[in-house]
């Protein structure tokens, strides 16, 4: 048996195939419904009907109502990810320290003293390691990109340089960096963390090379492309968003066609990647380092990185191809994707369903990736999962708990942040697979993030705050990571290499310095306590989502509460017990919390091993329960019987187009109400012409809305929207409205 079984309602086999250009996005955001309003597939999607647990027989729908879909969950979400840089983890082979290079740091880029530089973790130390990610209970092990590097990038000194110890400088698909070991050291922790039902994901960075390529001109500045435009090889100017992928893409000439004349500092870095057609320089964008504004971002050397040519279809095709091949050399569960809002969405269109193509001709129908789209704007991080990615990174929900967490913010913070799932409902993703986190290696781990929003907290408080973050990570719907060391009490001083400890004993000043939450360790000790406070509450939180799935299954949905109290439901549509859970971010006051469950006259009781237990609760007639919340804690209840099944049919009304109305927007919000307090679960459609109707989405919580992406319909076109609401009964209730797609 699986130690981590998959869900029941796996992902639809559908892919979108719909055009979506951000451009347009952005223009529709200026619209009256800019705030709101801005997918769906445009293939037909297979749907199915499941029978609730508590109903002997169900008619399936007939033509007076529309098709019928499960809320999507993904496998993966079952299993909570530890994201680890190997360099900076475990020491397991100091041969390969250096990684086979001769001469000093600036050479090899061994240098433990310098938080910079190569510390010495390798795969051998993972590999020792696996016993303890398995007692915290983790189900995935994302570790930074593991390729050959360019071992120094800088200007020559140890103060103007790094090395590439994260594994972002990649240059060389086909070796395993030396530093990390060989290629059958990585096949054997991926062979050891199978053994232990550990899924293995890649970091992935497509979206640029190590830096290589120099420019003849000797300047860096980004130029844009009204500046100096793209030419072909004849000199006829191009815009890359109109040929993007075509088939008779321009030819190019490195002496015309870009803003810089790209060349190489020296001849053998002419041949330094791999494979080969990397070499290419006609194949990177070549316009000076990005300013992360507008075209720069996607066009732009990200920090003086080179800049694939995204737009290009000998980089769509090879970036394709060679991932694919990853997924078959290893054997591999997953990818995280590195800066992907740098890369044009049309390559992304292409490379999401060929790889889950791919992965299924491989055997893996549930191969997993997601995307790190920094920021919190839910409209670009739903455009990329509309194409089929599966998830983000959700940086939405990772600002909220800095602010809820971190005590300046009040629980409406988070109802906000969950407010925009919505954006991310279609007919093969929701925010149920979003991949949810508290602090990285970027921006600064979850200690420091709490410290610093609390200037001269105790460490008692800090490690309450840090219990209380993991709480939420855990118990809110999403696959939660744990980032390296904050199991153990990390804090560090700020983000990027001042996040980035290491696990075993550290030499490195900036490190040793600092204090642990929890313990009397600092860096400058070995940091794999199995007995500390954090590390035992995650391994807590584990047990509780594999003994409780509901957590990992079920719906989420939010209730309005007070001030710093934050309070939800979790239900699983089969099982329909719901659970309640109420936190409270105050330091010192408890705060006695009335919200409105849907289980009605039912008794509540504390779950064991998380939160703090209280004494039973029980709702009244309509579902109210006043619910005291210690200072800083998390109480986590579970209904003593399941939803009953309601008498009366639910009714439902669609209030969102008008009934005849105008679909202004490639991103339009659809809305149906359903009324009474019940779990419900709304299937939205949309037919043209009286054709067979496709399923945009199933919304398993209130409000009953999803975001439509009707990019691939011409204005003009009339529509018939169909919602179809399911809540058990073993009855189906629908509304349908008509309405015409405007000139957008």
């Amino acid at each position: 048996m699986l130690r981590y079984p998959h869900a029941r309602r796996p992902i639809s086999a559908g892919l979108r195939t719909g055009f979506l250009v951000l451009a347009l996005i952005a223009a529709a955001c200026t619209s009256s419904d800019a705030t709101e309003d801005t997918a769906e597939p445009t293939a037909s999607i297979e749907t199915t009907v499941a029978a609730p647990a508590e109903t002997t027989t169900k008619l399936p729908p007939g033509p007076e109502v529309g098709p019928v879909a499960a809320p999507v969950r993904h496998p993966a979400t079952a299993r909570p990810i530890y994201f680890v840089m190997p360099d900076r983890f475990e020491n397991g082979d100091p041969t390969n320290d250096t990684g086979g290079i001769d001469g000093g740091p600036l050479d090899h880029g061994f240098l433990p003293t310098d938080r910079g530089f190569h510390h010495g973790g390798d795969l051998a130390g993972l590999t020792a390691r696996l016993d303890y990610l398995e007692g915290l209970g983790v189900g995935a092990i994302w570790i930074t990109p593991p390729f050959t590097n360019r071992a120094v990038q800088g200007n020559g000194t140890i103060e103007g340089s790094s090395s590439g110890y994260h594994g972002y400088w990649q240059i060389d698909w086909d070796r395993v960096d030396p530093h990390l070991g060989t290629e059958a050291e990585m096949q054997a922790f991926i062979a050891a963390a199978h053994d232990r039902d550990l899924e293995v994901y890649f970091d992935v960075v497509i979206n640029h090379t190590g830096d290589v390529i120099s420019f003849a001109e000797d300047s860096y500045v980004y130029y844009s492309t009204s500046a100096r435009p793209f030419r072909d090889a004849d000199g006829v100017e191009f815009d890359p968003a109109d040929v993007a992928g075509a088939p008779d893409f321009p030819e190019l000439d490195p002496a015309v066609s870009f803003a810089y004349t790209p060349t190489f500092a020296s001849p053998d870095l002419a041949e330094a990647k791999s494979p080969a057609w990397l070499n290419d320089v006609t194949l990177y964008h070549n316009r000076g380092d990005s300013t992360f504004q507008g075209e720069s971002s996607i066009h732009g050397d990200f920090f003086g990185l080179d800049d694939l040519f995204t737009e290009h279809p000998r980089v769509v095709e090879g970036m394709t191809q060679l991932h694919g091949d990853l997924i078959e050399r290893y054997g591999i569960d997953g990818f995280r994707i590195d800066t992907m809002k740098h890369v044009n969405i049309e390559f992304w269109e292409h490379f999401a369903p060929a790889i889950r193509a791919r992965a299924a001709e491989l055997g893996d129908d549930d191969f997993f990736f997601f995307g790190e789209i920094v920021g919190s704007d839910p409209i670009l991080q739903s455009a990329h999962t509309n194409l089929g990615v599966p998830a983000t990174l959700d940086f939405i929900v990772d600002a909220a708990l800095e602010r809820y967490v971190g005590g300046s913010g009040q629980g409406a913070v988070l109802a906000q942040a969950f407010d925009d799932d919505d954006w991310f409902t279609d007919a093969d993703n929701n925010a149920s697979m979003q991949v949810t986190t508290f602090g990285n290696h970027d921006h600064g781990r979850m200690g420091y993030l709490v410290d610093r929003a609390n200037p001269g907290a105790s460490e008692d408080e800090l490690l309450i705050r840090m219990r209380l973050g993991f709480d939420l990570l855990f118990l809110v719907r999403g696959q939660p990571v744990v980032y390296y060391g904050d199991e153990q009490g990390f804090v560090g001083t700020g983000g990027d290499q001042l996040a980035r400890q290491s696990m075993f004993r550290s030499v490195t000043p900036e490190y040793v310095d600092d204090d642990n939450v929890g313990s009397d360790e600092t860096p400058a000790d070995d940091n794999f306590d199995t007995d500390h406070p954090l590390y035992t509450h995650v391994a807590s939180l584990t047990e509780l989502r594999r003994q409780h799935p509901t957590f990992v299954t079920g719906a989420m949905i939010v209730h309005e509460t007070p001030g710093p109290t934050f309070g939800f439901s979790r239900i699983d549509r089969d099982e329909r017990v719901e659970y309640l859970v109420v936190t409270n971010a105050n330091e010192s006051l408890g705060v006695p919390t009335r919200l409105t469950a849907l289980s009605r006259d039912t008794t509540f009781e504390s779950v064991a091993g998380v939160g703090v237990a209280i004494d039973p609760v029980t709702t009244d007639a309509a579902g109210e329960v006043l619910i005291e919340v210690p200072p800083l804690s998390a109480v986590v209840l579970r209904a003593t019987t399941p939803l009953p099944i309601a008498p009366e049919p639910p009714t439902i009304s669609i209030v969102r187009p008008d009934d005849g109305g105008l679909v202004p927007t490639e991103r339009y919000r659809i809305e149906a109400r359903v009324e009474g307090a019940r779990y419900a679960e709304v299937t939205f459609a949309y037919s043209v012409d009286g054709a067979a109707p496709v399923v945009i989405g199933t919304d398993d919580n209130p409000p009953y809305r999803v975001y439509w992406n009707n990019a691939h319909l011409p204005g003009g076109t009339d529509i018939e929207i169909i919602a179809t609401v399911e809540d058990g009964s073993g009855r189906w209730v629908a509304d349908r409205t008509t309405a015409t797609i405007g000139d957008r």
